[in-house]
């Protein structure tokens, strides 16, 4: 259940005539009644993604008597990361620099990145470490600062058949989620379900302009979209209420992804065709875009909030949200309020008691069935023809399933912890292209049986473990069976700045995750722990000039040192909470930064160098495929037998460290 929410918006007011007439090329075209947008928020200058999730936390933390020391989970999922003049961050993760910023002291913290469908995939993720015991609250935030995209293409748009005529719909905002367990059995979610329909990735594509000015822009098929988006949509809600033996006039209140009025409007005539009676209209459609315009990821809790804080929505009205986000996503939930309309409403009223006692440890909980790799791909050694991120993906993933005990359509949850890739691409969520490449489950003919859901968990080069703990996570709580995560990463600066590159291995891997059948193999519990005092020991920023994009990269020359502290730590931690030793470990599976590095975790570890795997001797690292090599390396060398149990460790920027325990 939501114990908390809070809504930020910038006070500048951009009408849509303002945006229509700062267009290089005139444009005679009825925005404004075409989608009902007569205006909305702009961040000030000096305002960015990172101070809209700053601003919209605070608020939903004031309203909640939690401690923040408390709460377990932190998730980001803003598709843009703006933070700066014409400056995209990549690491550390907005969601790191939140966890310090709010003394978030006992928060596992990532992003994840899945279009506008973002809030909602962050929530399925707190519900299912909800529903695992893993955590006992989890913060849900986003922070999209998206119309540097709008003035982007100001200056592209050459008439009004543009696929780039989207952008000029967009507003700013902020919101944040507090999530608990329900404790009385009737407000919270009583249904949410997503899925994704590759195929259909390409109809929104946002990514850095190759024009001179630089910015941002978003290319958008919307008429195909449309058109596969609200069918989609509409079937989906349909069968969740079905599924609830919910009658369709159940929900007080349809709360759509709010992109234009033509868009809902064409929803509700479709929904009453459909139930061949009215179901929809006037009174329970909300319609949010006047003032607001599309606020991508934050669209449905905009709504949310201002309609409770005008008493439309009431305590104990039931809500059904319809999810879309680029990709293609598609997902409904269904929602009963608890007094959160009245405590909205009142400014004054005193915060919210926590429903749930302060959560355990982490160390003190052990998984309820073990998670094993299954199979494990990689990309073709020495290199490829094809560059690309998801090209290199897609060969990782190719070759996983080759090794794999499971048809492709059997894969229910795929997630991607690539960090770089071609042309510095927000939306969609990579996994979500990915899976329209291998033809996942992927379009509106697929068996309505079998779907997949995919999207990106984003934390720099602790990104493939964070993904793995979700997958696990996921399956232990038993929203999916069997998980794909993989990863590729290419050089960025390569052409445009070859002095200044990263040094990762242009490599892709891919592993299939599925419970153990034996009860013994896999993963044990997962530790993270992150060193917030080195936030700023390594950044890294998408930044324009001259006509061309780069990332500038700031590395300090004591990281290694923070990440080997960290580990060590890690390390004891780990082995303490099983009651292992260090010698009895078969292999250690650490980041493959260079050989230089693992032999010097080799001796802060006190461990036999040949024990800890090197499958870096080209001194390149391997960085967010460490995992799968390490795995795959490991088994060729002989070092892990069946009953043997290893160490896999990883760290990233911020500096955030993790390790767990793998019995072969």
């Amino acid at each position: 259940m939501i114990e908390s929410l809070g809504v930020y918006l910038p006070s500048r007011v951009l009408s849509t005539q303002e945006v229509l007439d700062g267009c290089r090329t005139p444009l005679r075209f009825p925005l404004e009644r075409f989608t009902g947008i007569r205006s909305r928020r702009a961040v000030e200058d000096g305002q960015y993604s990172i101070d809209l999730a700053i601003e919209a936390t605070s608020r939903c933390l004031a309203r909640s008597a939690r401690d923040p020391a408390e709460i377990g989970l932190l998730i980001c999922c803003n598709i843009s990361r703006l933070d700066g003049p014409m400056t995209f961050s990549y690491e550390p993760s907005t969601s790191a620099k939140l966890r310090e910023r709010f003394g978030l002291r006992q928060a596992l913290s990532f992003d994840v990145t899945n279009g506008c469908a973002g809030m909602f995939t962050a929530i399925a993720v707190v519900d299912a470490f909800l529903k695992a015991g893993v955590i006992d609250s989890g913060l849900v935030v986003s922070g999209e600062h998206i119309t540097h995209l709008t003035r982007t293409a100001q200056l592209e748009i050459d008439g009004f058949m543009d696929p780039r005529m989207a952008c000029l719909t967009l507003g700013d905002a902020g919101a944040a989620l507090l999530l608990g367990r329900s404790t009385d059995g009737n407000s919270g979610f009583h249904a949410l379900d997503l899925y994704t329909l590759g195929r259909y990735g390409e109809y929104c594509l946002a990514h850095a302009t190759d024009r001179e000015h630089g910015g941002a822009i978003m290319h958008t098929d919307s008429l195909r979209l449309h058109a596969v988006t609200v069918n989609e949509a509409i079937l989906h809600a349909m069968d969740v209420l079905a599924g609830l033996g919910a009658r369709p006039d159940a929900c007080q209140h349809l709360i759509m992804h709010q992109t234009s009025e033509k868009t809902l409007s064409d929803a509700v005539t479709e929904i009453n065709r459909r139930y061949r009676r009215t179901v929809c209209h006037p009174g329970n459609v909300v319609y949010n875009l006047a003032e607001r315009g599309n606020t991508a990821t934050t669209s449905h809790f905009i709504a949310l909030h201002d309609k409770a804080s005008s008493g439309r929505v009431r305590t104990g009205d039931n809500v059904l949200f319809s999810v879309t986000g680029s990709g293609l996503t598609v997902g409904t939930a269904v929602y009963t309020l608890d007094d959160l309309p009245d405590r909205l409403r009142d400014p004054g009223a005193p915060p919210r008691p926590s429903g749930a006692p302060a959560p355990a440890p982490s160390a003190t909980r052990r998984p309820r069935r073990r998670v094993r790799i299954e199979s494990v791909g990689m990309s073709p050694d020495g290199g490829s023809a094809d560059r690309r991120a998801l090209g290199l993906a897609r060969l990782a993933a190719d070759e996983c399933l080759r090794e794999s005990g499971y048809h492709r359509s059997r894969i229910e949850l795929l997630l991607y912890a690539g960090v770089y890739r071609e042309q510095y691409l927000s939306e969609p969520a990579l996994a979500a292209l990915v899976a329209g490449a291998l033809e996942i489950n992927d379009s509106v003919e697929s068996d309505r049986a079998r779907r997949t859901f995919a999207f990106d968990v984003c934390n720099g080069s602790l990104g493939f473990l964070n993904a793995c703990h979700v997958a696990a996570t996921m399956i232990e709580a038993g929203k999916a069976e069997t998980a794909m995560v993989l990863a590729a990463e290419i050089e960025n600066n390569l052409e445009v700045r070859p002095e200044a590159l990263l040094g990762v291995r242009e490599v892709a891997s891919a592993l299939i995750l599925d419970a153990a059948s034996d009860g013994h193999t896999g993963f044990g519990q997962f530790l993270f722990r992150a060193h917030p005092q080195h936030l700023a020991a390594r950044t890294i920023e998408a930044r324009h000039h001259g006509g061309r994009s780069y990332l500038h990269i700031h590395q300090d020359g004591d990281l290694e040192d923070h990440y080997l502290s960290g580990l060590t730590e890690v390390t004891e931690e780990v082995l303490d909470r099983d009651g292992v030793k260090a010698d009895e470990l078969c292999a250690v599976l650490a980041p493959q930064r260079s050989p230089e590095f693992l032999r010097r975790l080799a001796e802060a570890l006190d461990v036999s160098p040949e024990r800890v795997v090197n499958t870096c001797a080209d001194g390149l690292d391997l960085y967010t495929s460490s995992l799968p090599y390490g795995f795959r390396g490991a088994r060729e060398r002989g070092l892990a037998r069946p009953g043997d149990v290893g160490l896999v460790l990883g760290a990233g920027a911020g500096v955030q460290v993790g390790g767990a325990l793998y019995w072969f």
